[in-house]
């Protein structure tokens, strides 16, 4: 059993609870914010059950609401002096448009500020010695994606269109990731983000009779497995080739240039500091 610490966000189903059963397997001690506490119960037992002394705590955290990310990230700053793995991957994908207690986009808020939040708290944690990892889940869609969205976060003056909002969600995520490598000593920590494939997942809601129509063969007939899916999540965390590289993105197993505009500083600056503006009450002192 290894002494490392790892905390990882969107644990509890999809390629998240793939990755930290590989996690659990290295020996490494797992911390994993939950919203739904039933759900993060099951997958600590079922870690204790194939994993003999796995070492596994549960945090009550609700992304969407920033105030839950803080005292989240409080408990965790104050228990660990050092941190040696982040994985940054909870995230859902609105159909419509919904805004947070903060009044904020609510895809924008969990896939990418309550990241930011969280990982504010965390840095001096993960600077504290050499050699962690901050990993982010963004995806194919931040191609999709548009910086202008910076200007309008709520989507205020133009029209929400969901998978545009997803995919800016998801260009916010390689935004943060390299800003984050271009700052950090790749000695102490390194930043990457990936896409994992299209999997089938939760992330898509279904619930409706012409959402099933197109998601349910989606799921069946196109889309990989969750196994499939954790492969480039995984390699970027436990892979010593990946130590000390920073500020590269892989799509699925393959190193891949990034959205062009995601390797912008200025653009990268301007995303932190709407993001620090946005979630100043609970950024860390």
């Amino acid at each position: 059993m290894s002494d490392k610490t790892a905390v990882v966000t969107g644990a509890t189903s999809g390629i998240g609870e793939v990755c930290v059963h590989a996690l659990a397997e290295a020996g490494y001690r797992l911390i994993l914010p939950c919203r739904n506490r039933d759900k993060g119960v099951a997958l600590k037992q079922s870690l204790a059950a194939q994993h003999a002394g796995a070492d596994v705590q549960l945090l009550d955290c609700d992304m969407a609401q920033l105030a839950s990310v803080r005292d989240c990230a409080r408990q965790i700053a104050e228990a660990h002096d050092s941190i040696d793995l982040l994985i940054n991957n909870a995230g859902l994908a609105p159909l419509s448009l919904q805004l947070t207690a903060d009044d904020i986009e609510l895809g924008f808020a969990v896939n990418h500020l309550s990241h930011f939040v969280l990982t504010r708290h965390l840095l001096p944690a993960l600077q504290s010695g050499a050699g962690a990892r901050i990993v982010h889940t963004s995806s194919e869609a931040a191609w999709q994606g548009d910086v202008g969205f910076m200007d309008d976060i709520n989507y205020d003056h133009r029209r929400f269109r969901f998978f545009k909002a997803y995919g800016n969600s998801k260009l916010a995520n390689m935004l943060f990731s390299n800003r984050l490598a271009r700052e950090l000593d790749p000695a102490q920590v390194t930043s990457n983000a990936f896409h994992p494939g299209r999997v089938a997942t939760g992330i898509w809601p279904d619930s409706k009779w012409y959402e099933k129509m197109l998601i349910v063969p989606l799921k069946k007939f196109y889309l990989i497995s969750p196994e499939q899916g954790a492969r480039p999540m995984i390699k970027l965390a436990l892979d010593e080739d990946m130590a000390c590289v920073t500020g590269k993105f892989y799509w699925e197993l393959r190193d891949k240039s990034p959205v062009r505009q995601s390797q912008d500083p200025a653009l990268q600056d301007k995303l932190w500091d709407i993001s620090s503006e946005l979630a100043q009450d609970f950024l860390p002192a």
